[in-house]
C-alpha cells in the first residue's frame, strides 16, 4: 500500500542529479583542481583545494549547472603586492594569478573573472542533455591552517577582505544531517533542502528570488530534526519560517529585508532572503499560502491518498515538464511493471 512517504520518496528520485550530470561534474572539478595543484607558478602557493557550493553540500538539484571550488593558497600580502600590475589591487591580483593559471591547463572552453571568483565555462551536453556547467573557481586566502575558517575572500568591487567560512559550512551541514531523524531510507535535512528547492523551481522556475543558498539558510535554521514523516517535515519547516515573520505586509522595520543566518553555525553573517522588501514579502506570503495548502493536504491524506497528493501539486510541482509531484498510482504502475519483469520465467531447456 503506498503512503505518504514513499510518495515523497519518489519526488526526491526525480530532483535529484542524474549519474551522467554527477559524472561530468566530477570529471571537470577533479583534473582542474589536479593541474592547478602541479602549476608551476601558482601551484606552490595552494595548499589544497576543496569543494564548496550546493554541489559540495550534496543539496544540489535536477543537472548540476554549477560547481564551486575553493582554492586555498597561502599568498601573503606581499606575495601579492610584489605581483600586482600598476594600478592593480592585491583582491585584483589574486584573480587574476588564479585565472592565468586556469587558462594554463587548457581544460576551460572560457573564463570571465567575477567579483570574487573566476567563472570557468563549460558548453552544455547536447548527448544527456545536460545543461552548460559553470565552474567557480574562488581563491582564498588561509589564515592560520588549511582546515580553519575563517578564511579570506577577496572582493574586487570594493577593494577589501572578507572572512568566509566554507570548511563550517559543509561540516554544519554533514553534523545537521546525521542529528536529523531518518525517514524511509535517509536522514532528513539534506533531502529537505532539495524539497524546498523543487518547490522553488515549481513556483519561480528560473527566477533568481529566492536564491537556493537562502532557501538552504532558511532550512538550517527552521528545520524540524525530529520529523518522523516527510510530510512533517515540509510542514514544519513552513510553519516555523511563517512564525517567524507571521504577517509579510508588515514586515518589521530593522531591519529593512528581513535576514537568516548562513548554514555555518561559526559565521557571524546575516543574509538578506532577498534583494528588495518587496521581493521578501512576496516570498513570504506565497509560503503563508501553501502553508494552508498543505496543511489541507495532510487532512485530505487521512480519508483519500490520491486527493491529498493532488493537492500537495499545487505547492511541489504539476507541471511534469518542469517537476510533477506523483500521485500512489505512478507508484503503483511503476510497481507492477518491476513486479512483471521479476515474474518473467525462464524458458524450460529443449529437451
Amino acid at each position: 500500500m503506498t503512503t505518504m512517504d514513499d510518495l515523497f520518496k519518489e519526488y526526491l528520485h526525480r530532483i535529484e542529479p542524474s549519474p551522467q550530470a554527477v559524472k561530468r561534474a566530477a570529471e571537470s572539478h577533479g583534473p582542474l583542481r589536479e593541474d592547478l595543484e602541479a602549476d608551476k607558478e601558482y601551484g606552490p602557493f595552494v595548499a589544497n583545494t576543496m569543494l564548496s557550493g550546493s554541489y559540495g553540500r550534496d543539496t544540489t538539484i535536477f543537472g548540476i549547472k554549477d560547481v564551486d571550488v575553493i582554492i586555498k593558497t597561502t599568498f601573503s600580502l606581499t606575495d601579492l603586492w610584489e605581483r600586482k600590475k600598476d594600478e592593480e589591487t592585491e583582491q585584483e591580483c589574486l584573480l587574476r594569478l588564479t585565472r592565468e593559471a586556469i587558462e594554463r591547463t587548457d581544460r576551460a572552453a572560457g573564463t570571465k573573472k567575477a567579483r570574487r571568483s573566476i567563472h570557468v565555462i563549460l558548453p552544455e551536453d547536447s548527448e544527456n542533455d545536460l545543461p552548460e556547467l559553470t565552474m567557480d573557481i574562488v581563491p582564498v586566502r588561509i589564515q592560520s591552517g588549511t582546515d580553519i575558517d575563517p578564511m579570506t575572500i577577496s572582493d574586487c568591487e570594493s577593494s577589501q577582505w572578507f572572512n568566509t567560512y566554507p570548511n563550517t559550512q559543509l561540516s554544519d551541514g554533514v553534523r545537521r544531517n546525521n542529528r536529523s531523524t531518518v525517514i524511509s531510507d535517509r536522514h532528513n535535512y539534506k533531502p529537505l533542502v532539495k524539497i524546498f528547492k523543487a518547490w522553488k523551481r515549481a513556483n519561480y522556475q528560473r527566477q533568481k528570488t529566492p536564491k537556493g543558498f537562502i532557501l538552504e539558510c532558511l532550512t538550517a535554521k527552521h528545520h524540524n530534526p525530529s520529523a518522523q514523516h516527510w510530510i512533517d517535515a515540509v510542514h514544519d519547516l513552513f510553519k516555523h519560517i511563517c512564525d517567524e515573520w507571521p504577517d509579510p505586509e508588515n514586515l518589521p522595520s530593522y531591519p529593512d529585508i528581513p535576514e537568516v543566518p548562513d548554514v555555518s553555525d561559526s559565521s557571524p553573517h546575516m543574509i538578506p532572503i532577498a534583494k528588495t522588501r518587496e521581493q521578501a514579502q512576496k516570498v513570504l506570503k506565497k509560503l503563508h499560502s501553501h502553508l494552508e495548502i498543505i496543511e489541507q493536504a495532510m487532512e485530505e491524506a487521512e480519508e483519500d491518498l490520491t486527493k491529498s497528493a493532488k493537492t500537495l501539486r499545487r505547492v511541489f510541482g504539476d507541471d511534469c515538464d518542469v517537476i510533477c509531484f506523483p500521485l500512489p498510482e505512478d507508484l503503483e504502475e511503476s510497481n507492477r511493471k518491476q513486479k512483471s519483469r521479476s515474474d518473467v520465467r525462464e524458458a524450460p531447456p529443449f529437451a
